[in-house]
C-alpha cells in the first residue's frame, strides 16, 4: 500500500533533517533553534544546501495541505508587514540588550523601558512586539521582559538586514498595496512612473528619480540592495562560470553596463586579470571612481538608454539591469548598444528566467514570481520567462540571437550569452573606441 502524500512529505522531512543534524554535528555545529546565538551562517556554510532546500519544499507543501483550501485563501497576514515597519521606525530592536559574547546569559529589558525610549505608550509597544514574537522575532522569557531572538539579534546588529526591512516597510510594502490601483489608472502603460510606487508616495518621477533627491533613502535603498546581493544565489561567483569566459583573447574589453559600484567587474577581473573592464552607471553613482582606473576595472558615468560610446568590445554585460524596466525600455537599453557592436561582440545578460508551469517546486518558484509583483509594483517592469527574453532580443534587433542560456546550481539569476550577427560598430558621436 502507498504512502499518502502526508507521510510521505513527513517521511521525507525526517530523512532529510537526520542528513542536516548529521552533517552539522560531523562539523561541531549547531542545530538550528530560535536561540540568540544561531547565526544564518550555520545554515549557508555547512554543506546542508540540497537537505535544507528538500525541507523547505516539504514543509511548504505540508503546511498547504494541513490548512485546506479555505485556510490557503485566508490564512495570509499583510499585518507582520505592519509589525516589521514599526519595528524599523521605532527601532525597537536597539533597545533590547544584546548577550554578551559566551552567551552565559540572556538579558532582557521590560515593555515599560522600551516604551520609555521609544515615547510610545507601554500598550502600542506590547502590541507590536508580542504579535513579533509570534513570528519568533523576540521572545518572552518572563512575562513581561523581552529577550532577543536569533533574528531579532540578526536585525539589531546587521545593517543590511535593517536597511532590507526598512526598504519593504517603508517603500516596497506601500507600493505593492497600489499596484493595482495603478493598474486600473494606467492601464497598459509601461512608463517607470505609473506604478504603485508612484501612487504611494504621490511623485510624478521614477523610484530611481526620486531616490535620487531623496540622500537617507537612496542610501538605504544602496544598502539593503547591496545586502540583498550578498545571498548566495547572487554571489558573484556564479557568473565566473556560467560565460565562457576564457574563450576571450588577453587584453579584451568588458563593458559592465549599469555595473554600480563593481562588484561583479571586480570578481570578474580578480579571476580574468589579463581582461580589462569599464564599469558604467549613473554619475552620482561612480562619482567618486569617475574615469579613475583600478588596475584593469575603470568607471564610466554613462546613461544606458543612450547609444554605448565604448566601441569594439568584447562582451557587453548587463546583469540584473533589465528587470528594473518595462519591455519597451529594455528594448531601448539593447538598441543603444547595437552601434558600438563589432563582429564577434558578445552580450552576458544575467537575469531571473521565470520557470516553465510544473518545471521547479512552488516553494521557489513563488520567490521569482514575488519578485516578478516587486517589479510590477516599484518599476512598472517585469520578470520573464525564457520566450520573453527571446521576443524582447528580437525586437531590439533581429541580429541578437540567444547562443546559450546556463544558471549555474544555486543562483537565482541564469545567464543569457547572446551572440550578435552584425558587421563592423557604426560612427557614433563621442565614442570610445578599443583597441
Amino acid at each position: 500500500m502507498s504512502l499518502s502524500r502526508i507521510r510521505e512529505l513527513a517521511q521525507q522531512i525526517l530523512e532529510d533533517t537526520a542528513e542536516i543534524d548529521s552533517r552539522l554535528e560531523c562539523n561541531s555545529l549547531p542545530s538550528p533553534s530560535f536561540g540568540v546565538n544561531f547565526t544564518q551562517e550555520i545554515l549557508e556554510k555547512s554543506n546542508i544546501s540540497r537537505a535544507r532546500q528538500a525541507v523547505l519544499e516539504a514543509t511548504d507543501e505540508l503546511h498547504a495541505l494541513m490548512l485546506g483550501p479555505i485556510g490557503q485563501l485566508t490564512s495570509h497576514s499583510h499585518e507582520i508587514n505592519l509589525t516589521l515597519q514599526a519595528l524599523y521606525r521605532f527601532n525597537f530592536a536597539t533597545f533590547v540588550p544584546l548577550p554578551d559574547s559566551a552567551f552565559t546569559d540572556v538579558p532582557t529589558v521590560t515593555f515599560s523601558e522600551i516604551a520609555q525610549k521609544t515615547d510610545l505608550s507601554e500598550s502600542l509597544v506590547k502590541r507590536f512586539l508580542r504579535h513579533a514574537m509570534t513570528y519568533r522575532i523576540f521572545c518572552e522569557p518572563t512575562e513581561g521582559r523581552v529577550a532577543h531572538t536569533a533574528a531579532s539579534k540578526a536585525f539589531a546588529t546587521d545593517e543590511g538586514v535593517r536597511a532590507w526591512v526598512g526598504l519593504v516597510g517603508e517603500e516596497m510594502w506601500g507600493a505593492a498595496s497600489r499596484t493595482v490601483d495603478a493598474i486600473t489608472k494606467w492601464p497598459s502603460s509601461s512608463e517607470p512612473n505609473h506604478s504603485g510606487f508612484n501612487l504611494v508616495h504621490s511623485t510624478p518621477t521614477s523610484v530611481f528619480d526620486f531616490l535620487s533627491s531623496h540622500p537617507l533613502r537612496q542610501s538605504r535603498y544602496t544598502t539593503a540592495l547591496s545586502w540583498f546581493s550578498s545571498m548566495p544565489a547572487l554571489s558573484p561567483t556564479h557568473i565566473l562560470h556560467a560565460f565562457p569566459w576564457t574563450s576571450l583573447t588577453p587584453d579584451s574589453t568588458v563593458v559592465d553596463v549599469g555595473g554600480g559600484h563593481g562588484a561583479i567587474s571586480l570578481a570578474l577581473a580578480a579571476a580574468f586579470p589579463a581582461l580589462h573592464f569599464v564599469v558604467q552607471d549613473r554619475a552620482e553613482i561612480v562619482a567618486a571612481r569617475r574615469l579613475r582606473q583600478e588596475g584593469p576595472v575603470e568607471w564610466m558615468a554613462h546613461d544606458f538608454f543612450a547609444p554605448q560610446p565604448v566601441k569594439g568590445a568584447a562582451v557587453y554585460l548587463l546583469r540584473w539591469v533589465l528587470h528594473d524596466w518595462a519591455d519597451g525600455y529594455a528594448v531601448q537599453i539593447l538598441r543603444a548598444l547595437v552601434p558600438a557592436l563589432g563582429p564577434g561582440a558578445r552580450l552576458c545578460v544575467a537575469e531571473v528566467v521565470l520557470p516553465g508551469p510544473g518545471s521547479g517546486s512552488l516553494f521557489e518558484e513563488r520567490k521569482v514570481r514575488s519578485m516578478d509583483l516587486a517589479m510590477l509594483g516599484f518599476h512598472n517592469a517585469k520578470e520573464r520567462d525564457r520566450g520573453e527574453w527571446e521576443e524582447l532580443l528580437r525586437r531590439a534587433d533581429a541580429r541578437f540571437r540567444l547562443v546559450e542560456a546556463s544558471r549555474p546550481e544555486g543562483s537565482m539569476l541564469t545567464c543569457m550569452e547572446v551572440g550578435w550577427d552584425g558587421g563592423e560598430p557604426e560612427d557614433v558621436g563621442n565614442e570610445k573606441s578599443i583597441g
